[in-house]
């Protein structure tokens, strides 16, 4: 089956495009061959897109994405990795359950930092879990959290264990859990950690790698200049802290 998925979006703030073309056939093991000319960072996106897309599938296939198309302006880091996936799905007539296509390879999410430098954060949203009318403060509660940089689309951070994923997606709605409460989806309220760093400027940022060396995100360090002295948070994937370094604030995911 050959297939290409073009993506396309476009809001007020930016956009994005990437066409990809796969062909995909059954196999005894997973595999991927990017036969496409491209740069080596879009060669490496296709690879890691089409090796997300056959995550759990229940019969194996050989994935070959044989053309690539990009443009200058439009295609930035995670696009090329997000229209294979779901180019791949699409070959495969799977509505994959996960609605975002999320990447954490160090190289994907260091180019993502580089792009963001100098940007302004304009907002931050989070998810948070709520019970009996009351939300435990930070990291107790702290689901997803979506950063809003100026002239960007919204990036969600998904802690998993000690992984943490970046998506090109925006928030999702608030949501009734019954018994177990409720999710509600909104600005970052203080005192939490992330809200101190809206209206500041990106200045440089880190990948933390995996543990044992594994070639993961596992956390993000950004160090932002702020108009005044606050706490900073601090965080590998999933779990959250606070701390304060110096003049300038640094926030870890």
């Amino acid at each position: 089956m050959t297939t290409t998925y073009r993506l396309l979006r476009q809001t007020s703030r930016t956009s994005r495009f990437a066409a990809v073309t796969v062909e995909v056939a059954p196999s005894s093991g997973p595999e991927v061959e990017v036969t496409a000319a491209v740069t080596t960072a879009h060669r490496r996106e296709a690879d890691l897109g089409a090796r997300w897309a056959l995550r759990g599938l229940p019969a194996a296939a050989k994935v070959t994405v044989t053309d690539v198309l990009t443009t200058e302006v439009d295609t930035t880091t995670g696009d090329v990795h997000e229209a294979t996936a779901r180019a791949v799905w699409q070959a495969l007539g799977i509505e994959h359950p996960t609605p975002y296509v999320g990447f954490s390879d160090p190289r994907m999410v260091a180019s993502w930092l580089d792009d963001m430098a100098g940007r302004r954060l304009d907002a931050v949203t989070e998810a948070r879990h709520w019970y009996g009318g009351r939300c435990e403060p930070d990291a107790a509660s702290l689901l997803h959290a979506w950063l809003h940089f100026e002239s960007a689309l919204p990036v969600g951070l998904h802690g998993m264990g000690d992984r943490l994923m970046l998506a090109k997606e925006g928030p999702y709605p608030s949501y009734d859990m019954g018994e177990y409460g409720e999710t509600r989806v909104g600005p970052a309220q203080r005192p939490g950690i992330l809200s101190g760093f809206v209206g500041a400027r990106l200045v440089d940022g880190a990948v933390i790698i995996g543990p044992d060396g594994d070639l993961i995100c596992a956390g993000l360090m950004l160090r932002s200049a702020v108009p005044r002295s606050d706490s900073a948070g601090h965080a590998l994937a999933d779990r959250w802290s606070r701390a304060k370094q110096g003049s300038r604030d640094v926030v870890t995911f």
